[in-house]
């Protein structure tokens, strides 16, 4: 399992904590792909979590962002080839939601 902590002072107005939970293809290159939509938006997770097994790739990523991007977000990765599975839920704090084992 790999955690990043950046840190998550410049959150726009109105942004509020999400989890967004992503079923993937174990394609090599997914995880890149998966994260790409986040550099566009200029939204910089505070947590993402990955584990690779012989199903596939289970990721959650932990963001601050207004509503309506945070939706986007969450299309955007859904419509995805390699995505199987994307699921959007607010989090009260950082690393309150939990692993992506304790949400299946």
């Amino acid at each position: 399992m790999s955690t990043l902590h950046p840190s998550h002072d410049g959150a726009p107005a109105g942004a509020e904590l999400y989890r967004l939970a992503v079923e993937a293809e174990g394609d090599p290159n997914a995880l890149l792909r998966l994260l790409e939509p986040f550099v566009i938006h200029a939204v910089l997770p505070h947590r993402v979590d990955c584990a690779a097994s012989a199903g596939g790739l289970s990721v959650e990523v932990e963001f601050s962002a207004p509503p309506d991007l945070a939706l986007r977000l969450k299309m955007r990765l859904a419509t995805m080839v390699c995505v199987r599975d994307a699921e959007l839920a607010r989090a009260s704090s950082p690393g309150a939601a939990g692993r992506l084992g304790a949400a299946a």
